[in-house]
């Protein structure tokens, strides 16, 4: 069978998109081939106030349906509100990337919570960084971005190494479901913070495996309830995961 062109990717992706609960509008598509592998790029307009879960969740979504047509895609997905600022997240990739440090800013989501303007975006740095070099950045790319539009209420920066990033690519496995899990744990204010989230493919359903911090002096039982809720919360947003193992620990 003949390889599709790029042209023909593009309106598969389109279609597919346009179908979506949720996605009001949809611009910048690019669909080109990279090496052996196509890239998907996309900026999506979505509702005014949703929250970030509910973004994650639609990310997440369009991820699948361009796997579903291009399975080893290079997928990068950014959103911002209908009816905010058009083309903000441009600002935030060209002012975040000019921080020395920074590999690459993408899958940048702009939203309105609760009538404030916030950003969630993943950030690529040298996978030699230490865990404070790393921070250090992240932290100078807040307050960059602050500095370039004082309407940004809260940034949230995902922090990954050049690594990290390819492995996910290469097991097909979305970072929004590791945001999804980021911002889900805050809900819990027992939950103090969660890390190394590691995601396997197995089959065609995925294991979760996650270290969470509470507070050190709620009791155990109380910690099993709070994991088994935020497992649950997992498998609703995600048929596909199949598995979820939680660690407990203290903060």
């Amino acid at each position: 069978m003949a390889q599709r062109s790029e042209e023909e990717i593009a309106q598969l992706v389109r279609k597919r998109v346009e179908a979506i609960k949720g996605v009001r509008n949809y611009d910048q598509l690019s669909a080109r081939m990279t090496g052996k592998r196509f890239e998907v790029d996309m900026l999506v307009s979505l509702d005014d106030n949703l929250r970030f879960e509910d973004v994650h969740k639609i990310a997440s979504r369009i991820e699948n349906e361009v796997r579903a047509v291009v399975p080893n895609a290079i997928v990068t997905i950014n959103t911002e509100p209908l009816s905010g600022q058009k083309s903000i997240w441009k600002t935030v990739k060209q002012v975040a990337e000019q921080v020395p440090g920074t590999r690459e800013v993408h899958n940048i989501h702009v939203q309105y919570i609760g009538g404030k303007l916030c950003v969630d975006l993943h950030l690529q740095v040298s996978a030699n960084m230490t865990v404070k070099e790393a921070h250090r950045v992240a932290e100078q790319v807040e307050k960059r971005l602050k500095a370039a539009n004082p309407s940004f209420s809260e940034i949230d920066i995902h922090i990954e190494s050049a690594s990290d990033r390819l492995s996910r690519e290469l097991i097909g496995v979305t970072t929004g479901l590791e945001s999804y899990i980021e911002h889900a744990a805050k809900s819990f204010s027992e939950i103090k913070f969660v890390h190394r989230i590691r995601i396997r493919r197995i089959g065609e359903n995925l294991h979760v495996d996650l270290r969470c911090h509470f507070d050190p002096n709620i009791t155990i039982d109380k910690a099993d309830e709070i994991a088994s809720q935020l497992e649950k919360a997992i498998k609703r947003e995600y048929p596909q995961v199949e598995r979820v193992d939680i660690h407990e620990e203290p903060a």
